[in-house]
């Protein structure tokens, strides 16, 4: 009789010791694979932002008019398409989990689910960011390869007038990921998370000037997409405030989500 209560209580033990953050890093890695609509998500923004990217670079189009020939890494303004599909897929990546049910399996697993959260949001900031500074060297030596942006030519990648630039529209693709992710953590549905995010986050901005008190209107100046755009400029825009500030309120925003995300995982999920 003793030993058949001492064993369960021993392997019980054992499996907890097992959950370590190296551990669900590896679970969630494991999971970002083995769901296609992940990776097939994850290969279009990437591919959209090259492809786009490198027509405009062997071409020498410019976006917005003139003025953007002058700008050395103006080619990084396809950028934003390519964060639209990542915040798609930080989406999917939590809601694919609960449509099928096989939450509940990490959740049991770790029922402190801080680990969990922390562990998804770190895999897919990880791999964005990585994809995204490799995506950039790439379109860096395509640019000086076909020479058609004579404000480019020569320049070192490393040189402030592009330097800047190139990193804040790099940023925002990792940035667009882990936004996707919160929200998903946040609404647990991908349909209602991605409608979120098009109707106040992305078209926010065009739409509620028009509905908000004169006082007010200007509320939208420190949605996320603003704070990208003066941060992106690098340094070519400073209204109403400059980069240090547009960081600051995209940090903001990930802490306002991931704080209501964490205390919606931790109240509610049984």
């Amino acid at each position: 009789m003793m030993t058949a209560v001492t064993v369960p209580t021993f392997s019980a033990a054992r499996d907890r010791e097992r959950i370590t953050g190296v551990g669900l890093l590896r679970s969630e890695w494991r999971k970002l694979w083995t769901i296609r609509s992940l990776w097939v998500t994850l290969a279009a923004a990437f591919a959209l932002t090259i492809g786009l990217c490198s027509y405009m670079i062997i071409d020498g189009t410019t976006l917005g008019g003139a003025d953007a020939g002058h700008i050395p890494f103006g080619w990084t303004g396809i950028y934003p398409a390519g964060m639209l599909v990542l915040v798609v897929f930080g989406v999917l990546s939590v809601t694919t989990e609960y449509a099928s049910g096989s939450i509940r399996t990490s959740l049991t697993t770790a029922p402190r689910r801080t680990g969990v959260m922390l562990a998804k949001a770190a895999v897919v900031t990880g791999i964005s960011t990585v994809l995204a500074f490799a995506t950039t060297v790439l379109l860096y030596l395509l640019l000086q390869a076909m020479g058609t942006v004579p404000s480019a030519v020569g320049m070192s990648l490393f040189a402030p007038e592009m330097w800047w630039g190139v990193l804040g529209g790099t940023l925002m693709l990792p940035y667009g990921a882990l936004f996707g992710v919160l929200l998903g953590w946040l609404l647990r549905n991908a349909a209602g998370a991605i409608c979120l995010y098009f109707g106040l986050f992305q078209m926010g901005p065009q739409i509620l000037p028009a509905f908000l008190p004169e006082p007010l209107s200007s509320i939208t100046d420190y949605m996320p997409l603003a704070a990208i755009n003066i941060m992106r400029s690098g340094g070519m825009s400073t209204e109403p405030y400059g980069a240090a500030t547009a960081i600051i309120i995209l940090l903001t925003w990930l802490t306002a989500l991931g704080g209501l995300a964490w205390w919606r995982l931790k109240k509610f999920d049984g």
